[in-house]
């Protein structure tokens, strides 16, 4: 009888090792459980905050400049030059049409601001986009006298009727130092 209590009590051992592995098993596979969530539950909420903050940070829509009589006589010190039209298209089919070109402050005010509107025109010669675009400020530096600079302005969609020709660009505001 004492051999079978040996075999028994050596078979609990057994038993009890398992089970502590079993244990020790579902302990870590908890563990990596609670990491895996806290890590999903981070990332969920740092998007959520960076939607929230920057919807909340979405800049007002620009006040258009001046254009007064001082703004007015000013524009004959500036000049448009090396324009251009370009496109883009993706692999997803999406075209994007660009203006290029260079702006010249050949006057002697700096230019801290300066809006350009574009027309584009159908064949009839009657406007069929007009769009207004801050190509001086809004992050850049001023415009110095005499210093010129190139903008480039980006159109995602262009009127169907579009005569395929050149823009209409001029000043359409100015902010002077």
């Amino acid at each position: 009888m004492a051999a079978r209590t040996v075999f028994f009590a050596a078979d609990e051992r057994r038993v009890s090792g398992e089970d502590a592995l079993e244990q020790e098993d579902k302990s870590r596979l908890g563990v990596s459980f609670a990491v895996g969530l806290v890590i999903v539950l981070l990332i969920f909420g740092g998007f959520y905050f960076a939607m929230r903050f920057s919807s909340q940070s979405k800049p007002v829509a620009e006040q258009p400049l001046a254009f007064g009589a001082a703004e007015q006589a000013y524009v004959a010190n500036v000049d448009f030059e090396n324009l251009e039209m370009s496109a883009f298209e993706n692999m997803l089919h999406q075209k994007v049409t660009y203006l290029n070109g260079d702006i010249s402050n050949k006057g002697t005010r700096t230019i801290r601001a300066a809006d350009v509107t574009i027309e584009f025109y159908d064949p009839a010669h009657k406007v069929v986009l007009r769009e207004t675009r801050r190509i001086v400020g809004n992050g850049t530096r001023p415009l110095e006298s005499g210093e010129t600079r190139d903008f480039q302005i980006g159109f995602e969609t262009l009127p169907d009727g579009w005569d395929h020709k050149f823009p209409a660009i001029h000043l359409s505001g100015l902010d002077l130092e």
